[in-house]
């Protein structure tokens, strides 16, 4: 899932883990601002600081509103600071367009 700090809202990352007992969570696909603070690839924040971007989650299959369920994939990855999901494992007419994998943003993606 894509969240934001709540004390830095441009400071943006994918939950990759959780760790402590669920109370952190680790990130990857760190925003600029994360990594102009120094994190590098990746780094890890209390749950209480964070909040979700929206309800799409890794490993989510998720269809484009604007075209149906026909065209629909797996979220692997955001990117964009949160706002676009990387798809793979595409429907085929999705992917008779050409683009395996693919990315849209998460706004026009609802799950299956």
């Amino acid at each position: 899932m894509a969240v934001r700090f709540k004390d830095t809202p441009t400071a943006v990352g994918t939950v990759y883990a959780l760790e402590e007992d669920g109370m952190v969570a680790h990130l990857i696909n760190l925003s600029q601002k994360l990594q102009d603070m120094g994190c590098g690839e990746e780094t890890h924040e209390p749950l209480e600081n964070l909040e979700p971007i929206s309800d799409i989650k890794v490993g989510q299959r998720v269809f484009f509103k604007n075209d149906g369920s026909d065209f629909s994939g797996e979220v692997f990855e955001f990117v964009d600071d949160g706002m676009v999901a990387g798809l793979k494992d595409l429907s085929p007419k999705l992917a008779a367009l050409g683009a395996d994998p693919t990315h849209e943003p998460v706004d026009n993606l609802a799950q299956l």
